[in-house]
């Protein structure tokens, strides 16, 4: 889990990611994208990173934090 953490908050997009599928739930990238002020190809490869770590999950256009990811985005809230 500890790697888990590092992982997410040693780069601030992935923590932001993280952060805006917490509380959207689920988004496509484009969304996930203006979301955050950040350029697709970077989100695509943000998304790509953290999906294999299996925070995240695709479910047709859209991606959302699988469980594990919950758990992270919890965890990281409260520090």
């Amino acid at each position: 889990m500890e790697e888990l953490i590092g992982f997410v908050t040693g780069n601030n997009n992935r923590k932001k990611l993280l952060s805006v599928l917490g509380s959207k739930k689920e988004m496509d990238a484009d969304r996930i994208a203006k979301t955050m002020h950040v350029f697709r190809p970077s989100v695509d490869k943000i998304i790509e990173e953290m999906m294999e770590k299996e925070l995240l999950e695709r479910q047709g256009d859209n991606y959302r934090l699988t469980e594990l990811g919950i758990t992270v985005e919890r965890t990281i809230q409260n520090i």
